[in-house]
């Protein structure tokens, strides 16, 4: 699975869960997903809480989230929580700490643990 394959997977279930929909409703922000391996950035944008996935850049990314491709796919896919990867150092987010939260509640109600 790639990278811009679990992302999209990913999109696909938190915008057909009406719990995460009304939870996210006044969510608007940028998400740049950056591969410190392939160096080929892909991006989540979440609008009032639809999500839209893609590769490339955002510009002004709300929050920039680091690792190597594997474990963003692990991540995304459900394969991996994010907690292991991030106490490890292996997985860096930089941003506001609600939007970090929100984030890995959307990943927790999605994926499980």
């Amino acid at each position: 699975m790639t990278l811009l394959e679990a992302l999209t997977q990913f999109a696909y279930e938190c915008n057909h869960n009406d719990r995460l929909q009304a939870m996210n409703r006044d969510w608007t922000r940028r998400i740049q997903l950056d591969p410190d391996d392939t160096h080929l950035p892909h991006y989540i944008i979440s609008d009032s809480g639809q999500l839209s996935v893609g590769a490339g850049a955002v510009d002004n990314p709300d929050l920039l989230i680091t690792s190597s491709e594997e474990i963003l796919t692990a991540v995304f896919s459900g394969q991996m929580t994010p907690t292991e990867p991030y106490n490890a150092g292996d997985l860096m987010v930089k941003g506001r700490q609600d939007d970090v939260m929100r984030l890995d509640i959307l990943t927790l109600l999605i994926w499980g643990e």
